[in-house]
């Protein structure tokens, strides 16, 4: 075989063959680039111009070949790029790099732009030196443009979480299947404290007490296992932990959804906090009013028999022949019934039923006359000091009830300060608006005169607020307080119309604060009503009307003791009929005002004076009447006796009124 024949028998395999693969390669490829018309694929040199440029990149700028080569790849760059630097900026980040991706706005052949995505890639020889650039475009208008719009759309939709569901709910609170926390709209970081980049990522149980993640796990666990609901679509009351550890009350309503085929969790929660609150005290404001029904019944009835037990020791005590022996046990009798009334007329306080007659009040008056009062009751380790407000509103108030509840406030603060202290009684015009009436439902809205009382004294546990003013409620040694003084002033106060705050903190003392109306319109006192005359009698004409028999006959024995001629009635009928046959007319008629029967006092006393005029009336009653009062006050003109009352404040009621008639 000859050399020639070796030669090209070896030149077949080795050098023809494999040149022509490459070429038809190279020719394919090259098809490829230049016809691909979704892309623009083309070259730059080591200067950034354009080299080579396929149908795509025609198609996509507007640029013929011809147009486009040798020139600036800034040409697609807007003006503002190009005084950016980014051109140059790309071309040294391929070099540098190898590769460089970019996004942005870029330039057609006709001025109008369009979202370019482009992977520009430094081109090397084997030796590593730079022949040029090759870049592929791709026009991501229409992707962009969705992008945006889904970016708006999911924009408008976290506004809306963050504004207008913040107006409706406390919070939003979106988690996946595993408890992480996807969404913390802007309410949930005001009522946790956590920022929403603090939040998201986490588990929820971040904002549960400790005593609640595991039965939140167990909750979760049981549904994801089971598909019985027992959160989710089942609205609650749980606690909620803030960032600070502190805890409080949120109503949560957990409902489900799906997210790219997993169940997401929506948690919508709404503070409960104010609203516990408020149902809390008009609970109370119910309780109380309540217990001042039960307690105005109860002191009604035991006044009647105070009453007759009263008369009784006013008899055995006025008998000059009664032995020494036994005027000493009346004696005892008459102290124990005088504590006894005393207790109905705290009790009686409470409730609302005492009768009271207000009148214009300068409180600075009797601030300063409680404080003289109370001075030789306080040690000298106790501070007593006023803060009167110069220019001091008149209170529309029943000054004497006034000083007394003052007296007793005052001396609360005196047993709560055994080592002494401060005891500071000040006065101010306050003006309650619509925010803090809806906040304290016992509360009306108005001008108020306000006197508090404060001390330093060891303060109320927080857990007894709510009891202070209840009957009976001490927390004083056994034989050191009936439990009555708080509940007396809290009756006072809400009968006048007034507001009743109280604030402690154990340690630190107490600070308590009566609201009293303004009375409008006038600035000084008006004057106290003169006192009735002393123990007298009379000769005049009197029908008691009482159902009570006891009492009825305690009354009508000690008026004709006092020389008066005197009838009785067990009924307003039966009155009425006394009346229409008494000649002469009688001269007065005492009558109670609750009695059984077609006729009550007040009915009997309409219809006296409808065919007797001028017949003057005294009422006896053991609490307020809405028949002859109104709000708890005195109508003008009416005379009351409160029971249970004595022989004496009798005889002064019943001459004064006789004598003001003649």
């Amino acid at each position: 075989m000859s050399s020639r024949q070796k030669t090209g028998e070896d030149d077949r395999p080795t050098s023809t063959e494999p040149s022509a693969d490459r070429a038809g390669t190279d020719r394919v490829l090259r098809h490829f680039i230049t016809g691909v018309p979704d892309y623009a694929i083309f070259t730059l040199d080591v200067d950034g111009r354009v080299a080579d440029w396929n149908e795509g990149a025609r198609t996509m700028t507007g640029y013929a070949a011809a147009e486009i080569t040798g020139q600036p790849c800034s040409i697609f760059y807007t003006r503002q790029d190009v005084e950016a630097g980014l051109p140059a900026e790309g071309l040294r980040r391929a070099r540098e790099d190898g590769r460089y991706e970019t996004r942005g706005l870029r330039l057609r052949r006709d001025g109008s732009l369009f979202v370019a995505e482009t992977t520009l890639t430094a081109v090397r020889d084997e030796g590593g030196k730079l022949l040029g650039y090759g870049a592929i475009t791709r026009d991501i208008s229409e992707r962009a443009a969705l992008h945006d719009r889904l970016s708006a759309s999911e924009q408008r939709l976290r506004s809306l979480v963050d504004t207008v569901l913040d107006t409706l709910v406390d919070g939003l609170v979106i988690i996946d299947r595993t408890g992480t926390i996807q969404v913390f709209n802007r309410a949930c970081e005001t009522l946790f404290g956590y920022t929403a980049a603090e939040a998201v990522g986490q588990n929820v149980k971040m904002l549960m007490p400790s005593a609640f993640e595991r039965e939140h796990d167990r909750y979760l666990k049981s549904y994801l296992d089971t598909g019985i609901r027992k959160i989710i679509g089942q609205p609650r009351e749980v606690p909620g932990r803030r960032k600070d550890g502190s805890t409080f009350p949120m109503h949560i309503a957990v409902g489900e959804t799906l997210s790219g085929g997993e169940p997401i969790y929506v948690g919508v929660i709404h503070d409960l906090t104010e609203r516990n609150r408020t149902e809390s005290e008009l609970r109370q404001a119910q309780k109380m009013e309540a217990l001042g029904q039960l307690t105005g019944g109860i002191a009604h009835d035991f006044n009647n028999i105070l009453m007759v037990i009263l008369a009784n020791v006013d008899t055995i005590l006025e008998d000059e022949g009664a032995a020494p022996a036994i005027r000493e046990r009346t004696g005892q009798i008459d102290r124990a019934a005088q504590r006894a009334a005393e207790l109905t007329r705290q009790l009686l306080a409470f409730s609302r039923k005492q009768p009271l007659q207000p009148r214009a009040t300068n409180l600075n008056d009797i601030v300063a006359a409680t404080v003289r009062l109370i001075r030789r009751t306080l040690s000298e380790a106790i501070t007593v000091e006023t803060v009167l407000t110069p220019e001091l509103w008149t209170a529309n108030v029943d000054p004497t009830q006034l000083e007394s509840a003052l007296v007793n406030l005052c001396i609360n603060a005196r047993d709560a300060m055994p080592g002494g202290g401060r005891l500071v009684l000040a006065t101010a015009n306050a003006t309650l608006d619509e925010s803090y009436a809806a906040a304290n439902p016992d509360a009306a809205p108005g001008a108020y005169v306000l006197v508090s009382i404060t001390d330093t004294g060891t303060g109320i546990a927080p857990e007894n607020l709510d009891k202070v003013f209840e009957p009976f409620f001490t927390t004083k040694e056994v034989g050191r307080g009936t439990g009555l003084g708080l509940s007396m002033v809290y009756g006072f106060i809400k009968q006048s119309q007034g507001h009743i705050r109280i604030e402690s903190e154990l340690g630190h003392g107490t600070t308590i604060r009566l609201h009293l109306p303004r009375l409008e319109g006038t600035s000084g006192d008006a004057p106290a009503p003169a006192r009735d005359a002393a123990l007298a009698g009379g000769n005049e004409r009197i029908l008691v009307v009482e159902d009570d028999t006891q009492v009825r006959n305690g009354v009508v024995r000690q008026l004709r003791s006092l020389g008066y001629a005197v009838d009785e009635a067990a009924d307003g009928t039966a009155g009425l009929a006394a009346f229409a046959a008494a000649s002469p007319p009688y001269d007065l008629l005492l009558t109670d005002v609750v009695m059984p029967g077609a006729l009550g006092g007040k009915s009997l006393a309409d219809e006296v004076e409808r065919r007797w005029p001028g017949t003057p009336v005294v009422f006896m009653s053991g609490y307020t009447e809405e028949a002859i009062t109104h709000q708890g006050r005195l109508e003008p003109g009416v005379h009351l006796l409160a029971k249970p009352f004595r022989k004496r404040d009798l005889a002064r009621m019943i001459r004064a009124v006789l004598t003001r008639r003649g």
